[in-house]
């Protein structure tokens, strides 16, 4: 996987992962300003930041005239609930953050539909590391979650998502979690994908991609048991031209 977009500026214990723009700061400003993009209590002063809820600890903010996504890497599960965000340094995933960034600006160079990474961050104990990203927000796009709680996804729009989730199988990226809050649309009928932590490229068989649309597809129905109070609007039978079109 090659990867040119990006360079690495470590600050004694603390290394970022930029894109190439944010690089071309002056050497004697740059720890600061990389620094600007992870405070928290900075950033939740803005009026227009939004918190979203969940393990990451996202924040939708704006700088630099830019709609941003801050999200802290968490870890589930029930050792989640022992070591909440320390990755230690041996583990298979101890570098979350730039993995997804790399991965990321991978996509983008082949012309995939997914966020633009902007900077990634790790801070290093002394056997771990916590981590956060920034990537660019997707501006007019809901997520298929949102969607079928309003309406019914139409025939093509069932397509258009299959066929761009074709365009990642083509490319052998595994999202580990292709579900209905991972895939947004617009009004265009514009498809994107989003949250990529923990995937990576691998030859794809074609049990793999067929595991990944079943994920998919639990997802839409965990979604109408999720509270019986709300409407759903979701029809199994139209699920198949985007099953169809992503294993083209």
């Amino acid at each position: 996987m090659v990867v040119a977009t990006l360079s690495k500026e470590k600050f004694k214990e603390v290394t970022y992962l930029v894109e190439s723009t944010l690089s071309g700061v002056q050497q004697n400003s740059k720890s600061n300003y990389y620094a600007s993009f992870f405070d928290r209590d900075s950033i939740q002063q803005d009026s227009k930041t939004i918190s979203c809820s969940g393990r990451g600890q996202t924040l939708l903010f704006s700088k630099d005239r830019r709609d941003l996504v801050l999200r802290h890497y968490r870890r589930g599960g029930f050792f989640g609930k022992l070591v909440k965000d320390s990755f230690f340094i041996f583990e298979k995933n101890a570098h979350r953050a730039f993995d997804e960034f790399k991965l990321l600006d991978y996509m983008l160079s082949k012309g995939l539909p997914v966020p633009k990474p902007v900077i990634a961050r790790e801070i290093k104990g002394f056997f771990s590391v916590t981590q956060d990203i920034v990537i660019e927000r997707l501006n007019g796009y809901k997520d298929l979650s949102y969607v079928i709680s309003k309406r019914e996804l139409t025939e093509t729009e069932y397509t258009n998502i299959g066929k761009t989730i074709s365009l990642f199988f083509k490319e052998n990226i595994l999202h580990t979690d292709l579900n209905i809050r991972n895939i947004l649309i617009n009004e265009e009928g514009r498809v994107a994908i989003i949250d990529f932590d923990k995937c990576f490229c691998t030859k794809l068989s074609k049990d793999m991609k067929i595991s990944m649309i079943n994920r998919l597809l639990r997802s839409f129905k965990k979604e109408i048991t999720r509270d019986l109070t709300k409407k759903i609007y979701f029809n199994e039978i139209n699920f198949k031209f985007l099953e169809n079109n992503a294993l083209l």
